[in-house]
């Protein structure tokens, strides 16, 4: 279940937030100036174009996480819920979208340079079996449907701070390589990070989130 108000929550915002302290400043900087990381960022005029741009888009972010939703991502089977979203990642203008051996879907959204590289992720599976209705209800304000919240949320948020980056034209200095994983739910033991971080991006990112 989901309480959908068509505004922005929390986590969106401060994913929007911790995604561009960590990829526009370098971590030294960061920590030197945390006191006045707030104020800095919300004094610059991208970033509050960005912020208002989230806000706007909520409707589509709740579409974007509906559709989600209502492809099955059941455990070990992720594969038609990543083929949508990596079209959707090459559709909100990332680069180099590609699905790795593991099934993770990849995209990167340039920086001024190559580093710091920051991963934002969010997982594709559900803890739900093949063959379970994935259709979502709405009652209200109330959407109703397996894995609405874990993680269609998530990954209707990924696509919201893409988007929002693109139409404020925020340039960070690193490159943010965004990610919709496979395997995270129970048995899944983690599959899909434990790939990205041990081979298939070893030693390619500074920070995750």
């Amino acid at each position: 279940m989901f309480s959908a108000m068509m505004r922005p929550d929390l986590r969106l915002m401060g994913a929007f937030v911790l995604v561009f302290v960590a990829s526009a400043t370098t971590p030294a900087a960061a920590q030197q100036d945390a006191a006045n990381l707030g104020t800095k960022l919300m004094a610059d005029a991208a970033v509050k174009a960005a912020v208002d741009a989230i806000k706007t888009a909520e409707p589509e972010t709740i579409e974007d996480q509906v559709r989600l939703c209502e492809v099955e991502a059941p455990p070990f089977k992720e594969q038609k819920r990543a083929e949508v979203y990596a079209r959707m990642f090459r559709e909100a203008g990332l680069q180099n979208v590609r699905i790795d051996k593991a099934g993770n879907v990849l995209g990167d959204r340039p920086g001024a340079q190559p580093r710091p590289r920051l991963v934002f992720s969010a997982h594709l599976d559900t803890v739900f079996p093949e063959g379970t209705d994935v259709k979502v209800t709405r009652e209200g304000n109330i959407l109703r449907g397996p894995g609405i919240g874990d993680d269609c949320r998530g990954l209707a948020v990924v696509l919201a701070v893409i988007r929002a980056m693109n139409q404020a034209k925020v340039q960070t200095l690193g490159t943010i390589t965004f990610v919709g994983t496979v395997g995270e739910e129970g048995l899944g033991d983690l599959r899909g990070v434990k790939y990205l971080f041990n081979e298939g991006m070893k030693g390619q990112s500074s920070a995750r989130c």
